[in-house]
């Protein structure tokens, strides 16, 4: 298990004592603490001191976010020989049967340890006392993927939570080294959508917790939109837009990696690339959405289906008109 810390020295203790409750008992548990400047140093090597299974990747090292963290977390697996990886945050708690599910899971799919393989869960979000907020938090955030083509919806848009996540080592090994400007768990399920499987359990695993310092929340989606507009009506939209743009460039960086790697079915590769095409400068308005509908990307909701032929249609234009100061030429 890998566990990336920022001060959270409030909530991290029953996190791990989530962990070590696990019915599954054989793991390791790999912490990196991220630059924190309270007690969650302190609180990680006491654990360590009580929990031979437990140890703490560095000591002393600067913060450098949490995608870059787990991406040193993911690589020091690799290297030390992990067949399995669950992705933990440290101010969630898991439910006792949570590594046990899904490891069976994994087995079950991977058929030997040749096929590459994700397992995740749903989420019931939780207060920072713990009090139910909703009972699922894909429903609550109104976020889902095409569970029988998931690389149709992952291209465009996340759906996969990180600290649900857990992935067999031909999975790792593919996703590594991670881009970075790619968020870890986006770009882990993106590959996994790619060369391989995604599975989720039928049950939540992970009461998820919001707070005030939350990096994710779980706002309702809707409220969250129309807050951030009336709050930030120019700089939010040309925000967002940057996100997705930042989108594209991951699915470009995903169509260098199967190149590189290969994947078992050649149509992948060409559907990434349709992709990658229905957001290109220099092709015209007509043939990029023919590349966006030849890719097969779509996501769920009919707005939103719609909102992303207006994004190819508009791309190079929005694009400019969107850069920061500082990228204009």
């Amino acid at each position: 298990m890998l566990l990336s810390a920022y001060n959270g020295a409030r909530y991290i203790a029953e996190q791990i004592e989530s962990i070590r409750s696990q019915s599954y008992k054989n793991w390791q548990l790999i912490i990196r603490d991220d630059g924190s400047d309270d007690d969650t140093p302190g609180i990680i090597d006491q654990f360590c001191g009580r929990d031979k299974r437990i140890s703490q990747l560095a000591h002393g090292e600067p913060n450098v976010g949490p995608s870059a963290s787990f991406a040193r977390l993911l690589s020091h697996a690799y290297r030390t020989g992990a067949q399995y990886v669950f992705l933990s945050d440290q101010d969630d708690v898991w439910l006792p049967e949570k590594m046990e599910q899904q490891l069976t899971l994994l087995s079950t799919v991977e058929r030997g340890g040749t096929r590459r393989v994700l397992v995740h869960s749903d989420l019931v979000v939780v207060d920072d006392k713990l009090r139910k907020v909703h009972d699922s938090f894909s429903s609550f955030q109104r976020s889902s993927y095409n569970s029988n083509d998931p690389l149709s919806t992952l291209l465009i848009h996340n759906a996969v939570v990180g600290c649900t996540i857990a992935i067999n080592r031909p999975l790792l090994e593919f996703s590594l080294p991670l881009p970075e400007s790619s968020p870890h768990d986006w770009w882990l399920a993106l590959c996994s959508a790619a060369s391989g499987y995604i599975v989720r359990t039928t049950k939540p695993t992970v009461l998820y917790r919001q707070h005030s310092r939350n990096v994710v929340g779980a706002a309702s989606p809707r409220r969250a939109f129309f807050r951030q507009l009336l709050l930030h009506p120019f700089s939010y939209p040309a925000a967002t837009f940057r996100d997705f743009s930042a989108g594209v460039d991951q699915a470009r960086r995903l169509a260098g990696r199967i190149r590189d790697r290969g994947v078992a079915d050649p149509r992948v590769l060409e559907r990434v690339e349709q992709y990658c095409d229905a957001f290109d400068d220099n092709a015209s308005t007509i043939g990029r959405l023919r590349s966006l509908s030849d890719s097969d990307a779509r996501p769920q909701r009919f707005v939103s289906k719609v909102i992303i032929r207006i994004l190819s249609a508009a791309y190079p234009w929005a694009e400019k008109l969107t850069a920061k100061p500082n990228q204009a030429g």
